[in-house]
């Protein structure tokens, strides 16, 4: 197996597959011929001994409301991890010995679960990570959180909702001829990386903000305010790095972004922008999700011109003249003639 390591913060990392060495052979056994379900699939958490049960609570809550509303894909397995430096100055050395035993034992359960025959000691669960991969065989999906919520509680309700979306773009990209070519990755089943990235920042963001009751047990909420800032400062990285969104569509564009520091403000930040506009022109938040279906049938691309009525190359300079154009604001509270301003009241179905 494969395995590739996702930086710490939600935004400053890519959806890379955990891609299985024997996946070939494996998609050529038609009897044995993986998938996934977009529909009443399995989701299960695993945790270290001990995890506190109100973060777990709140993630488990999060990820069953907003899969509830879009779809149980997978199956999909979520590991929430503590690790001993979430809070030092409490941390006993039982409660450290309990956490190492615990975090080995659910490694060893991870690698059984993606078919890896190891011990699963590789995997690097540092405390501030926050990702999604897949495995095609056996097929499943997986999500793991080392995030601390002393640090960010927030991150348990929009980090799920960013990562569930991959999973979703996942499930529904996934297409007996992708895995046939040993494809699953490529940009043409799961989308470039600026839409994969970019709607899994947008939509959380939107998705939070439309359901406050999600912070209810921690007494916050996201605010037009918030939300309307954060796109405005990813528009504002995005026209500082100067570097066009079509440039951030393989994994190879994301390692050379990667070589001059440019991942997060062209993929993440640049992909949420572009994936606003996506959103003002289907109008509501079902109507952009509507699209994820279409794409194992068709491909990305071809689904993307019938679903948006336009061309990706179309798409591509109406952005760049949108993102040039448009002016970002940061120090003040946002104005009803700003670009993101539809965002206020964009809707959730129809």
């Amino acid at each position: 197996m494969s395995h590739f390591r996702r930086r710490s913060f939600l935004t400053a990392a890519p959806f890379i597959p955990y891609l299985i060495s024997d996946s070939v052979a494996a998609a050529q056994r038609h009897d044995a011929f993986p998938e996934y379900k977009t529909e009443n699939a399995e989701i299960v958490f695993h945790t270290t001994d001990g995890y506190p049960e109100k973060w777990q609570t709140l993630y488990q809550n999060t990820i069953y409301h907003y899969a509830k509303r879009w779809g149980h894909v997978g199956p999909t397995h979520i590991f929430l991890v503590e690790n001993a430096d979430w809070d030092p100055a409490t941390m006993t050395k039982s409660r450290h010995k309990q956490l190492t035993e615990s975090q080995r034992s659910l490694k060893q359960k991870f690698a059984k679960l993606q078919g890896h025959d190891s011990d699963g000691q590789f995997l690097d669960w540092q405390t501030g990570n926050h990702w999604a991969g897949w495995s095609i065989s056996p097929a499943h999906l997986t999500i793991t959180m080392t995030m601390s919520p002393l640090r960010d509680a927030d991150q348990f309700v929009i980090g799920p909702i960013h990562e569930y979306t991959h999973a979703l773009q996942t499930a529904h990209g996934f297409a007996r001829e992708a895995i046939d070519g040993n494809q699953m990755g490529h940009s043409r089943w799961t989308g470039p990386a600026w839409w994969r990235e970019g709607s899994a920042v947008l939509i959380s963001y939107l998705y939070s903000y439309h359901h406050p009751e999600l912070f209810k047990t921690i007494k916050t909420s996201l605010s037009w305010q918030r939300f309307s800032h954060e796109l405005n400062r990813n528009l504002d990285l995005y026209q500082k790095a100067k570097t066009p969104l079509r440039v951030g569509v393989t994994h190879d564009d994301w390692q050379r972004l990667e070589k001059i520091n440019k991942v997060h403000p062209v993929i993440y930040a640049g992909g949420s922008v572009a994936c606003a506009l996506l959103l003002k022109r289907c109008r509501s938040l079902k109507n952009l999700m509507a699209f994820l279906p279409k794409v194992s049938r068709l491909g990305w691309e071809p689904a993307f011109e019938q679903h948006f009525e336009l061309s990706l190359d179309e798409f591509y300079d109406n952005f760049e003249r949108h993102a040039s154009e448009a002016s970002a604001e940061l120090d003040r509270t946002p104005q009803p003639d700003n670009w993101a301003e539809f965002l206020k009241n964009i809707q959730s179905s129809n």
